[in-house]
């Protein structure tokens, strides 16, 4: 077989490799007490890491991928978002529109920083 097969396949193997980070933007780190607004209702969720595209948090809630919700923020308050995926009581969300740069520097200055790692 010819070797450029192999070469093509390089992304898929990158891909598997946990020390790559192919995250299309940076998260920062944080701990804050927050709530996601869903069919009217509230449910609390800690985010443990954001970005200007989206956020992961923790909740005992119920979601399922492509729910759209929206989520309590310094600033922007109840901000659109896309459940797009749910592991271990965690759930990864990305906003419909990305948070400007402005915006975001403000927003985490009022957001505590997390301290400890899970």
């Amino acid at each position: 077989m010819s070797s450029s097969v192999f070469a093509n396949l390089s992304h898929v193997l990158r891909s598997r490799d946990p020390a790559i980070d192919q995250r299309r933007a940076k998260r920062d780190l944080v701990d804050m007490v927050s709530h996601i607004m869903a069919g009217g209702r509230s449910y609390g969720v800690r985010i443990i890491n954001i970005s200007p595209l989206g956020l992961m948090c923790r909740s005992d809630s119920l979601f399922t991928p492509g729910d759209r919700v929206s989520v309590w923020l310094p600033i922007l308050q109840d901000y659109p978002t896309e459940i797009r995926w749910i592991e271990d009581g965690r759930a990864g969300m990305e906003f419909f529109e990305p948070i400007t740069p402005q915006i975001y520097d403000a927003m985490l200055t009022l957001i505590p920083p997390r301290r400890t790692a899970w």
